[in-house]
C-alpha cells in the first residue's frame, strides 16, 4: 500500500475519464449534461478591431489567430457563436462539479493573462506548442476552481477553422465542433443544424497535450511562479490516508472485516452458504492525489492480483477479475496479474458455495493514497 502502482498506461482514448473532445460530462439525476470547453461572460477576445467581450462576439466578426505563439496575428471570420448556461452540482469533486476556473492576472507570465480569466475545466490553453486542459494547471494558488459561482452562462466561437485565439491576453482555442453543438443555443445568425463532425487528432490547430511529461514542468513553472510571488492558496489541503478501509460484503449485506494481513495478501473468514461477496474499499483518484497533471481521473480502490478461496482447507484460485472484461465494480485491466477496483467489485466464487470453514485471500498489489474528506458541494441546483 502507498504509491500507485504502475500496471501500465493508464490513459485510453475514447474511454470515460479522458474527455477527448473537451466536454465535462457532470452527472445530473442519474443523467448527465455537459458543459463545453468555454469562456464564461465578460472574457476579452482579441478581434481585428480590438478586444471585445466573448458576449459581444457575433457571426461575422473577424479574430486575430495565431499560427503559433510567435508571428504576426492573422484575421479569421466568426462563423458561429454560442451560449448555454450551467448550474454547479454538489459532486465530491469540483472538476466534475461544473466548478469554472479562476486564472488570475499574471498567473502565466506579466499580464497573462491581462485581468482574472474563467474558464471551463475542459477549456485548454495554448502552451509550449500544445493546447493544455486547464484543469490540468490548477494549484490551489494562481488557477483554482471558483466555488463563489454557483450558476454562469458560457460561450464559444467557432472560426472557418479550428484556431489559436487570444482571450484576456492568454492564446487559448476557438471552439472545435466535435458533435457537442447541441449544449449551445445559436446567439444570432442563420441557424446551424447538427454538427460539423471534426476530430482533435486532424482538424485542431494544435495537438492536445494531456501526457503528464509535457504537462508537469509547466505545471511546475506556474506552480513556482504563484510560490514566488507570494499568491495564498484558494483551496484546502486534503488530509490523506493510506488506509483503504478494505472490507467485504456479502450478498445479504453482513460486512466482513479482515481476519489477519500475511505476505501481502489480507484474508477474510467467509460464512457458509455466501456464493459472493463485494470488495469495498475506500477510492481516490490519480488525478486528485498524485497531481492534477496526472490525466487520470478514474475512482480506484485497490490493485488486485490474486485470489483464493480455501474451503475445508481445499484452495479455489478465483480468476474472475482477470479474465472478464465487463465485471461489476472493477476498473479496465492495465496489466497482466492485476486489476483495480472502483471500491465496490463483485467477486463470484464461481459457483461454489462456502462451507463452514470458508476463508478468502486478497493479494492487494497497491493502493492509495485516499482522501478522508472529498470537497463538499454546493447547494443542489438543476443545469439549464
Amino acid at each position: 500500500m502507498g504509491d500507485f502502482l504502475n500496471l501500465g498506461s493508464s490513459i485510453e482514448s475514447g474511454s470515460h475519464y479522458v474527455q477527448k473532445n473537451l466536454t465535462d460530462v457532470v452527472p445530473q439525476s442519474g443523467s448527465y449534461y455537459e458543459i463545453t470547453a468555454c469562456f464564461l461572460a465578460g472574457t476579452l477576445i482579441s478581434t481585428a478591431s480590438g478586444d471585445v467581450r466573448v458576449e459581444d462576439v457575433r457571426e461575422g466578426d473577424l479574430l486575430n489567430t495565431w499560427s503559433d505563439a510567435s508571428g504576426a496575428p492573422v484575421a479569421r471570420k466568426v462563423v458561429w457563436a454560442g451560449k448555454s448556461h450551467a448550474a454547479v452540482r454538489p459532486l465530491p469533486h469540483e472538476d466534475e462539479a461544473g466548478y469554472p476556473v479562476r486564472v488570475l492576472k499574471d498567473a502565466i507570465a506579466p499580464a497573462v493573462p491581462a485581468q482574472d480569466m474563467l474558464v471551463t475545466a475542459e477549456h485548454c490553453l495554448y502552451l509550449d506548442g500544445g493546447f493544455v486542459p486547464v484543469r490540468m494547471l490548477v494549484n490551489g494558488r494562481s488557477i483554482f476552481y471558483d466555488r463563489s459561482i454557483l450558476s454562469y452562462d458560457y460561450y464559444h466561437i467557432e472560426t472557418e477553422s479550428h484556431a489559436i485565439i487570444m482571450a484576456d491576453g492568454v492564446l487559448t482555442e476557438s471552439y472545435l465542433d466535435t458533435g457537442d453543438r447541441h449544449s449551445f443555443r445559436q446567439i444570432a445568425g442563420a441557424a446551424r443544424i447538427g454538427g460539423r463532425g471534426f476530430q482533435w487528432e486532424t482538424d485542431a490547430a494544435a495537438p492536445l497535450k494531456t501526457d503528464r511529461a509535457f504537462v508537469e514542468p509547466i505545471y511546475r513553472r506556474i506552480e513556482a511562479r504563484a510560490i514566488d510571488g507570494d499568491v495564498p492558496m484558494h483551496a484546502v489541503e486534503p488530509i490523506l490516508t493510506q488506509d483503504a478501509d478494505l472490507h467485504l460484503v456479502t450478498e445479504s449485506g453482513q460486512i466482513i472485516r479482515e481476519s489477519r494481513q500475511v505476505d501481502g495478501y489480507t484474508a477474510f473468514r467467509i460464512p457458509s452458504g455466501v456464493r459472493s461477496v463485494r470488495i469495498v474499499s475506500r477510492t481516490s483518484r490519480p488525478s486528485d492525489v498524485m497531481g492534477v497533471f496526472v490525466d487520470d481521473r478514474r475512482s480506484l480502490g485497490v490493485a488486485i492480483g490474486e485470489i483464493k478461496l480455501f474451503d475445508s482447507g481445499k484452495p479455489y484460485v478465483l480468476t474472475s477479475h482477470l479474465t472478464e472484461t465487463e465485471l461489476s465494480g472493477w476498473q479496465c485491466r492495465d496489466a497482466e496479474g492485476a486489476r483495480w477496483t472502483d471500491g465496490n467489485a463483485l467477486l463470484s466464487f464461481e459457483g461454489h458455495e462456502t462451507g463452514a470453514f470458508a476463508q478468502l485471500a486478497v493479494q492487494v498489489l497497491a493502493g492509495g493514497p485516499y482522501r478522508l474528506a472529498d470537497v463538499a458541494g454546493a447547494n443542489e441546483v438543476q443545469s439549464a
